[in-house]
């Protein structure tokens, strides 16, 4: 929204103002250039203004222009609008109230003017619709989402692109709770920048948290996926791997496999996450201390969570126990695991032991031969093929 805002008011201070001339200047013939007498000066567009138009636009353009009293010129514009006869007129009142509010920095009088120049059938088309715009980023910043959202799709649909405009509808219609509809709209505005090579990192994260309000993680993780593809930050592994875990009914393995996954992308940011990497640990019979000590460890240094938590204590103490007898015993897991009758399952689990002394060289080479023995399936018949690749 402080974009927004800060778009509006230099749009409206600079970019479609336009200089307002004097009716009677907008009639005088140009002059040739001294300096070569055969070059042609563009003449100004005819304009046939009333005569009473012109009487009541002189003086308020005097305040303007001679006298620098922008607020008089103000004051002086309801009399001009009342002399309004025809398109020119409206036209040119138009003009000057948009440039008497850019420099009183009133945005509302400058939509007042806006609003005579949509009504001109002397407003160039392509001028239209950028006032349309223009129009709905004033509405934006005054927080009429309604009419933000109105002006924005017209002038979108009468050719306006660029200034995020596909965003910025989007963010007026959450701001109605028209949740489908910014979702449409947040796809253009991705679409948009995929088309020129750049995506804005903020729109996918938005995309996802919209998904992950609707309840769709599932959406909510391809977002951040697309966001992991742009930038990798352990901020964004976090979200979406959340996201993922949310999406999907998980078996304790592939559990520890997303928690471990966390945690080599430095994501791991909550308690709960460092309770659901232990409960993953200590399903599957906590064979694997090292790495219960070493995660906790971590989580502790960093401060998320405490030794006197009775649950952590616990399980540290426990897993600390455990440790020495692990590392004693770990050498000779290799010879039956790695035996031509061996099944792939238990070569597999041999390479999580490996993996949990964080031995990676060891582990890779278990689960690489788990693979060469065709499908890894567990105890229970499901194929664990996918989560040893993995």
């Amino acid at each position: 929204m402080k974009f927004a805002s800060k778009f509006a008011i230099a749009l409206s201070m600079g970019a479609l103002a336009v200089s307002s001339v004097s009716p009677a200047a907008a009639q005088d013939k140009p002059k040739k250039d001294k300096k070569d007498k055969n070059a042609k000066v563009a003449e100004a567009p005819k304009r046939n203004y009333s005569p009473e138009f012109r009487k009541a636009l002189a003086p308020a353009l005097d305040l303007l222009n001679k006298n620098k009293d922008a607020a008089g010129a103000k004051a002086a514009f309801p009399s001009v609008v009342a002399a309004i006869k025809n398109d020119d007129d409206r036209y040119e009142a138009g003009v000057f109230a948009i440039n008497v509010g850019a420099q009183l920095k009133d945005l509302k009088f400058q939509q007042e003017g806006i609003d005579l120049l949509l009504a001109s059938a002397t407003t160039p088309a392509n001028l239209k619709t950028q006032y349309l715009f223009q129009k709905g980023a004033i509405a934006y910043d005054s927080k009429d989402y309604a009419n933000a959202e109105k002006f924005m799709i017209d002038a979108y649909n009468s050719g306006h692109r660029g200034n995020n405009v596909e965003y910025l509808i989007s963010t007026a219609q959450s701001q109605l709770n028209k949740n489908t509809e910014a979702m449409t709209w947040l796809n253009k505005a991705i679409d948009a920048g995929r088309a020129s090579g750049k995506i804005d990192k903020s729109y996918l994260i938005r995309a996802a948290s919209i998904s992950a309000k609707a309840k769709d993680y599932k959406g909510a993780a391809n977002w951040y996926k697309e966001l992991l593809n742009t930038e990798r930050t352990s901020d964004y592994w976090h979200d979406a791997l959340v996201f993922f875990d949310r999406s999907l009914t998980l078996d304790p393995e592939e559990t520890l496999d997303l928690m471990r996954l966390m945690r080599a992308t430095d994501a791991l940011r909550f308690q709960q996450e460092y309770a659901q990497y232990l409960d993953s640990l200590s399903y599957i019979g906590v064979r694997y201390p090292a790495e219960a000590v070493s995660v906790l460890d971590e989580g502790f240094a960093k401060g998320v969570i405490s030794r006197s938590n009775v649950t952590f204590g616990e399980r540290y103490t426990e897993a600390k126990g455990r440790l020495a007898e692990d590392t004693r015993t770990l050498p000779s897991a290799l010879t039956p695991a790695t035996a031509a009758n061996a099944k792939g399952i238990l070569t597999s689990l041999t390479g999580d032991s490996f993996y949990s002394h964080k031995d990676f060289k060891t582990a890779k080479g278990l689960y690489e031969a788990a693979l060469k023995k065709g499908a890894v399936l567990d105890k229970d018949g499901r194929n664990q093929t996918d989560r040893t690749r993995f």
